[in-house]
């Protein structure tokens, strides 16, 4: 688990024990109250009255203490609440480190199988452009065993799944080709036009979830 995942079950339980200690005092409150009234109502002699008074006193003071104890309590199970409240928020708006791994990745590889593609219209060697395509193009196919953590919201599993379709998609494709497949005009440009349609699923992801383009960009 990760450091957020612990953050989120600590923050819960202190919440959960908070809410439970805070309704004990609040209840030992109220009996306590119950019995300071009764004991404000009940008549005695001269010789008990000093005896009432230390009573009341008694109960008035840890009737007080009780509630003190109980606000202490309810604000700590308030604080405690909206930690873990923004701790699954936190983590459906941002990239885990699996899916951030895999999406930091695969930027490098779009990049570079679109590299290669432009290359191999020019190559003079064409073993060696093919090889480095296919090499690419397994990588890309790889990416069929990752899907998007339920923790995201359903829109940024659904940007970061059509992403990774859209990787295994190219990568099968292009490992499927006949060596020099790139000779064909008609065949390169609709596999340009497919890496394309990969990076419009990159920009979303990387819109969605804030990604530091520019950081990616400065480290090519």
């Amino acid at each position: 688990m990760t450091i957020l995942d612990w953050f989120f079950i600590v923050s819960l339980s202190i919440a959960s024990v908070g809410l439970l200690f805070a309704g004990t005092s609040f209840y030992l409150m109220i009996q306590t109250k119950k019995a300071l009234n009764k004991v404000k109502r009940t008549k005695v002699k001269k010789k008990k009255k000093k005896q009432k008074r230390r009573k009341i006193r008694e109960l008035t003071k840890k009737s007080k203490k009780q509630r003190t104890f109980g606000i202490v309590l309810s604000i700590l199970f308030l604080l405690s609440t909206l930690s873990a409240g923004y701790s699954l928020y936190y983590q459906s708006m941002h990239l885990s480190q699996k899916d951030s791994k895999a999406v930091i990745q695969g930027y490098y590889l779009v990049d570079n199988i679109e590299k290669e593609l432009q290359a191999a219209k020019t190559t003079d060697n064409d073993v060696k452009a093919g090889k480095n395509i296919k090499l690419l193009a397994g990588q890309l196919s790889s990416y069929g065993i990752y899907k998007a953590t339920i923790r995201n919201t359903e829109q940024g599993q659904k940007a970061l799944n059509k992403y990774y379709k859209s990787m295994k998609e190219l990568g099968i494709n292009l490992s499927s080709q006949t060596d020099g497949f790139f000779k064909d005009e008609t065949l390169l440009n609709e596999f340009e036009a497919d890496v394309a349609a990969v990076k419009k699923n990159q920009e979303a992801v990387v819109s969605y979830f804030k990604i530091n383009e520019k950081a990616l960009v400065n480290k090519k």
